[in-house]
């Protein structure tokens, strides 16, 4: 009976659920659907107008008037006028630089506002996708405890084992029940997030395995972030908004231009026909250029400290990125090479061991098993949150 026993209690292996969709096919409906997402959306479109704005010449200025004489011989004056100021083209041209590149800076907030959403979804179904793993685990291991239960029940009644033995196999049992039902409430919780973060009902999603991500070479990896990365493209949006604001202060001490047409009446005697005028700027622009210089010199040192600490940031989850795929690989071949349960059946079997060194073993292993479904999830999710720049889409 304790052969049979042992070869229904072999090492289980991890399995899980067939995939009801990839983990793409979710993120895809995470970026048409996430309601975060789409209220991000609303702010880029109004960014995106406010932009647009403050680029025109200011309103057209009307004015009349009515002037009694003091005097029949002196007669009533009257007057109007029609005019509209313009400031230099230059700083129009200026300034549509800075809007433009204001709508990109909004564009790019909005990208990592995006991808910061798509990540925690991304990471989450990773969540999953350990959850399912480990719970299907323990299900395995509580059939393989139950068959000892059963077995061991029926040994007590014939005088073949102790209760000590049979009692252990009873809180085994239990301390599987138990983890069962907290993997359960766990896994739940993580399908109602998904829930909200795909904006709809995640109840068929029950991933088995990670995605297939590759490490790339680290200056690799820069270079993609350089080239894409919102964090990274940022500082440099704003330093060039910077400069050009400098520009636009400098264009403040051009003159601006006023044309129109207007008229005065007096005693049947008319005057009318075009007026021009030019301002002369002399204090209105006083110390901008100055400030504007100091602003943009502080945006130079941000975006390069800011740039600096983020390859420093890359370059250390890099390294525990390393650290975790070697710790994997480590501990999958110390599990593989021990050959799970094989070699302490034959022992328990032989009589060569006790009930308790068996499952002290048991344990052990097991121990070993849920390190290594930790160790898998705390990888991927690191990779996941070091490529996240190629959520962008």
């Amino acid at each position: 009976m304790i052969k049979k026993i042992f070869l229904l209690t072999a090492l289980i292996s991890v399995t899980g659920l067939a995939s009801a969709q990839s983990i793409t096919e979710f993120l895809e409906r995470v970026s048409a659907s996430n309601p975060e997402i789409a209220a991000y959306g609303k702010l880029l479109e109004a960014r995106r107008i406010e932009a647009r704005t403050g680029n025109a010449p200011p309103d057209p200025f009307v004015s009349a008037g009515f002037m009694p004489g003091n005097s029949d011989e002196a007669g009533d004056k009257k007057i109007w006028s029609v005019s509209q100021s313009f400031d230099f083209p230059t700083k129009y041209l200026l300034q549509k630089k800075i809007n433009n590149n204001t709508i990109i800076l909004a564009e790019q907030e909005y990208s990592q506002a995006r991808m910061l959403i798509m990540l925690e979804a991304e990471q989450l179904a990773l969540d999953l996708i350990y959850n399912t793993r480990a719970l299907n685990t323990l299900l395995e291991r509580k059939k393989g405890y139950e068959v000892l239960r059963s077995a061991w029940g029926k040994m007590l009644e014939n005088g073949e084992a102790t209760i000590m033995d049979y009692n252990n196999i009873l809180l085994e049992l239990s301390a599987v029940s138990l983890e069962i039902n907290r993997r359960e409430s766990e896994t739940q919780m993580l399908r109602e997030k998904l829930d909200y973060m795909s904006g709809s009902d995640a109840a068929e999603i029950g991933y088995a395995e990670y995605p297939v991500m590759e490490v790339p070479d680290f200056d690799l990896l820069i270079t993609e972030k350089s080239e894409s990365h919102p964090a990274y493209l940022i500082p440099e949006i704003e330093y060039s908004i910077s400069r050009q604001e400098v520009s636009l202060s400098r264009s403040g001490s051009l003159p601006e231009i006023q044309v129109g047409y207007g008229s005065e009446i007096v005693a049947g005697t008319a005057y009318t026909g075009p007026v021009a005028g030019l301002s002369i700027p002399l204090w209105a622009n006083s110390n901008k250029v100055r400030s504007a210089s100091a602003a943009a010199d502080y945006s130079d040192a941000l975006r390069e400290a800011t740039l600096m600490k983020l390859k420093s940031e890359a370059r250390n989850d890099y390294s525990g990125i390393m650290a975790l795929q070697k710790s994997v690989s480590e501990i999958r071949g110390i599990i593989e090479s021990g050959g799970g349960t094989k070699y302490p059946d034959k022992a328990l079997e032989a009589g060569e061991i006790s009930v308790s060194t068996y499952f002290m073993y048991m344990k052990a292993l097991y121990e070993s098993e849920d390190r290594l479904l930790e160790l898998e999830n705390e990888y991927h999710k690191a990779l996941a949150a070091l490529l996240d720049h190629r959520l962008i889409k």
